[in-house]
């Protein structure tokens, strides 16, 4: 078989040129046949200008500052000094309490983390900046927002108390002033919106009774019945946090009671939240199942696989990351399933199911699952997936694309289901979302290795972009 016949013409037309058999023209040849044995089959089966475009990845959505800013950020992220050094930084403005390290007080400090950090994974300060960014996501495609109101307080290892932006030492003043943040969040979400919330937020007097795994106060308690019945009216859901394990008992707890009010008739207005990295995460789920089950009202689960890892109980987590994997992805399977949770697939209990993570495995196992279960006829609940701004962008703008072409597929093909795509911010003063900023940035270094894969896909994107002419402004 000759050359020629072996690789194509473009090899054989460079070894036409050696017309005297002579060992420089053969080591010539082997080097054109090196380097060609190292192109892709696609060099010759398409048109030299087709081969250099660019395959869509997702991000074409997305605005060019948020490129850029992403490209920026994974430079820190992937960086181990760089790594260091921001959150030395951010972690001194997060806890301190001085006036010259408060970014919502400080001009200088607040032009720097602002544009860098905050507009990365935050909503905005105000309703003009909210509603900018809202509307953004959903012409991106994604069927809404989940809303969360930044005020939280951390528990130190010592058991202090640490609260994000101001506060009062008046218990029902605090209470007040979360109530009426919740019900502002409200206002600046539309129909079908989600509602994020976080319980300490209510204050140390809540924080503490959350502690001690007593009962919540009764100002809690109207105001959590008012943020629901104003969330019912606008048609949105709420999910509660999960927060610090000396806190989660309690807030599973009072969780549940709200759900026991609101979540009747088959419709789930309230999430719980299963963190999977817990090595309790599986007993928790299948215990509030049966409880629901028992009592007659639907349990409605948001899935994550955690965000404490930095300051929590350690040996209450899982001891590897893959063992976090395996907890997530069973959980996920059987709640779409409806087995190995204590109830045969036949009398799986109704459920609720929103699916937030930015692991690319974790959400195709799902997708994947869920279609294929579909086509059976033994798909148990359809979740919603979401993944946090500023995270997992390429990720997220691919499930909005699937989502889309099984709009296309409704007409042609029996039992297709389509889940909606959402993005989760946190909105509030700068000071107010740090503790939430630290968070996200340990979270994002845990993921170094899939930040660098997102850096090479947003450089592609900003290639793809600036050869083609799009402009940079957007």
């Amino acid at each position: 078989m000759s050359i020629n016949t072996m690789f194509g013409r473009a090899v054989g037309s460079n070894v036409r040129l050696c017309v005297v058999p002579s060992l420089q023209c053969e080591r010539s040849a082997r080097k054109v046949i090196l380097a060609t044995a190292r192109r892709k089959y696609s060099d010759y089966t398409v048109a030299p200008r087709e081969a250099v475009v660019v395959p869509a990845s997702g991000l074409e959505r997305l605005p060019t500052v948020n490129i850029l800013r992403n490209l920026l950020l994974g430079s820190l992220f992937t960086s181990p000094l760089l790594f260091r050094v921001g959150m030395t930084v951010l972690s001194g403005i997060a806890n301190s309490r001085s006036a010259l390290l408060n970014p919502d007080a400080n001009p200088i400090l607040r032009a720097l983390v602002k544009p860098l950090v905050y507009d990365q994974f935050c909503a905005g300060t105000n309703q003009h900046e909210i509603y900018k960014t809202r509307d953004t996501i959903k012409r991106m495609g994604f069927s809404g927002i989940i809303l969360c109101y930044g005020k939280e307080i951390q528990v130190s290892s010592s058991g202090g108390l640490h609260s994000t932006g101001r506060g009062d030492s008046n218990q029902s003043l605090e209470i007040n002033m979360w109530r009426d943040g919740n019900l502002k969040t409200l206002d600046m979400v539309g129909e079908g919106d989600w509602l994020g919330m976080k319980l300490t937020g209510a204050g140390p007097g809540v924080t503490n009774a959350l502690m001690k795994n007593e009962d919540p106060p009764e100002e809690f308690t109207a105001a959590m019945n008012a943020i629901c019945d104003k969330a019912l009216e606008k048609n949105c859901r709420i999910w509660v946090d999960a927060e610090q394990q000396v806190l989660q008992t309690a807030i599973d707890r009072w969780t549940i009671d709200v759900m026991r009010r609101y979540n009747n008739n088959g419709k789930a207005l309230v999430y719980n939240t299963i963190q999977a990295y817990l090595k309790a995460s599986r007993t928790k789920l299948k215990d509030q199942l049966a409880i629901a089950e028992r009592e007659g009202w639907t349990l409605a689960v948001k899935l994550v696989r955690g965000a404490y890892i930095a300051n929590d109980q350690r040996n209450l987590i899982h001891d590897t990351k893959q063992d976090t994997d395996n907890s997530y992805n069973g959980i996920v399977r059987d709640l779409l399933s409806g087995t190995n949770l204590g109830f045969s697939p036949e009398n799986f209990p109704r459920v609720q199911l929103f699916l937030a993570g930015h692991n690319p495995e974790s959400v195709a196992r799902a997708w994947d699952l869920v279609q294929s279960l579909s086509n059976q006829n033994k798909l148990k609940v359809l979740p919603d997936f979401g993944q946090l701004q500023g995270m997992a962008d390429e990720l997220g703008c691919k499930v909005v694309k699937r989502c889309e072409d099984l709009e296309g597929q409704k007409s042609e093909k029996a039992n297709v289901v389509i889940p909606k795509a959402y993005k989760c911010l946190t909105w509030g003063s700068i000071q107010e979302c740090m503790q939430y900023l630290l968070r996200r940035i340990i979270e994002n270094r845990g993921g170094a290795d899939r930040m660098k894969d997102g850096m090479a896909a947003n450089w592609a994107e900003l290639k793809r972009r600036v050869t083609g002419g799009r402009a940079l402004s957007r």
